[in-house]
């Protein structure tokens, strides 16, 4: 009974949650939609990457904290490539500024010379 409960506030967060995100246009990171796991005679309303497992021949949804643990990943591994992405971003932000104040300084040479160049009346 506890673990029903559980389950429809999980799934219950879940679409309402994913309903928040869906209108702000993110995209979820694994396909999360709520389904009927069906294994053999057993029924379960879980998310559609939540494992599964048998135990004492009854089959039940993993622990939420293997559950947990699973979506904490992924969202580490997510944060790791937007950190690496942002790393690329900074140093090539930082090379165009280089290369910017390189176009300036030969803009300026060139202003020098061509004013040297040019008759004075």
């Amino acid at each position: 009974m506890l673990l029903r409960r559980v389950v429809a506030l999980l799934a219950a967060g879940y679409v309402a949650g994913w309903s928040a995100g869906a209108m702000a246009g993110d995209d979820p990171m694994t396909d999360d939609t709520v389904v009927v796991k069906t294994e053999g005679s057993h029924r379960l309303l879980l998310p559609n990457d939540w494992p599964v497992q048998q135990q004492d021949g009854l089959v039940t949804p993993a622990p939420v904290e293997e559950y947990l643990s699973l979506k904490f990943g992924q969202v580490r591994t997510k944060f790791e490539s937007v950190d690496e992405r942002l790393d690329r971003l900074e140093r090539q932000v930082a090379e165009l500024a280089q290369q910017q104040k390189d176009l300036l300084k030969g803009l300026k040479r060139l202003d020098e010379r061509s004013s040297a160049q040019k008759p004075q009346p």
